[in-house]
C-alpha cells in the first residue's frame, strides 16, 4: 500500500520556500525588464540628443545601462530555468546588477 501523497493533486500546496522562490523570481524578473526598458529609453535619448546636436546622457552611461540590462536578463534566465542555490544566487545577482547600474548611472 502506497502512503505517499499524490503530488499531482491540485490540493497539494507548495511550501513556504517555493512561494518565496516564485516571489523572488517575479521580483527580479520585473527588475530585469525595467532595466531593459530604462536602457532603451537612454539609447533613444542619446539618439535624439545627437540629432539635436546636444550631448545627451553620454555613451558611457548608455553603454553601462545596456550591458547591465544584458547581464540582468542573462541572470534572470538562470533564475527561471534553475533550481535551488543556483537560482537563488542568480536572483541575488540580478538585484546586485540593478542596484549597481542605478547607483552609478543615477545616484552617483
Amino acid at each position: 500500500m502506497n502512503t505517499s501523497p499524490d503530488l499531482s493533486s491540485p490540493t497539494t500546496r507548495p511550501g513556504v520556500l517555493a512561494r518565496v522562490g516564485r516571489l523572488l523570481r517575479g521580483l527580479v524578473g520585473s527588475l530585469a525588464v525595467g532595466l531593459v526598458l530604462l536602457a532603451l529609453v537612454l539609447v533613444g535619448a542619446q539618439a535624439m540628443a545627437l540629432g539635436d546636436g546636444e550631448a545627451g546622457p553620454g555613451w558611457l552611461v548608455v553603454t553601462g545601462h545596456v550591458l547591465g540590462a544584458a547581464a540582468a536578463v542573462a541572470l534572470q534566465r538562470q533564475v527561471d530555468r534553475g533550481r535551488g542555490a543556483r537560482a537563488w544566487a542568480a536572483g541575488l545577482g540580478v538585484l546586485v546588477v540593478v542596484a549597481l547600474v542605478l547607483w552609478y548611472g543615477w545616484y552617483r
